[in-house]
């Protein structure tokens, strides 16, 4: 599994998650946190689902160092 910070204009904006599973297939998710919502991408890259996050966690630009 892959997992970026993703940053626009030097602030955290949201997550990058890939997950890479047999014969070179990917499936990814992008956490935006200006809408608060997770986009969830199939194999192909087409959105498959989308999900509205009640809270809003925090997002730290030093928590991506560790």
């Amino acid at each position: 599994m892959t997992e970026r910070i993703l940053v626009r204009g030097g602030n955290p904006c949201g997550i990058f998650f890939c997950v890479h599973g047999p014969r070179s297939v990917k499936l990814t998710a992008i956490w935006e946190t200006e809408r608060n919502t997770i986009l969830f991408y199939g194999s192909a890259g087409e959105r498959i689902a989308r999900t509205q996050l009640k809270e809003v966690p925090t997002l730290a630009l030093n928590a991506a160092a560790n």
